[in-house]
């Protein structure tokens, strides 16, 4: 498959969820925890944690503080920055 469609289907992902949307575009604010996600936009932590799984899985945000079991810190990765621009 070629870059830039990979990279469109990355955009059409994050697209079709408004919650992976709106966790995108929260995260493009600082470093936040599930918790301060799930309280801004009134999603339970549990889901939140299922949410940015899958979006770690695809190269969007990343775990900054991996080794702290609890308040653990995420943020956008390149591909997380980029896709924000086209939502």
């Amino acid at each position: 498959m070629h870059e830039d469609e990979e990279f469109l289907e990355l955009v059409a992902y994050v697209r079709a969820s408004n919650r992976r949307k709106d966790i995108i575009k929260f995260l493009s604010y600082d470093l936040k925890t599930p918790t301060e996600i799930g309280d801004a936009l009134d999603i339970r932590t549990n889901h939140i944690s299922n949410i940015l799984a899958d979006l770690r899985k695809k190269n969007l945000v990343v775990c900054a503080t991996p080794n702290v079991r609890k308040g653990r810190l995420y943020k956008l990765t390149d591909n997380g920055n980029k896709v924000l621009k086209y939502l």
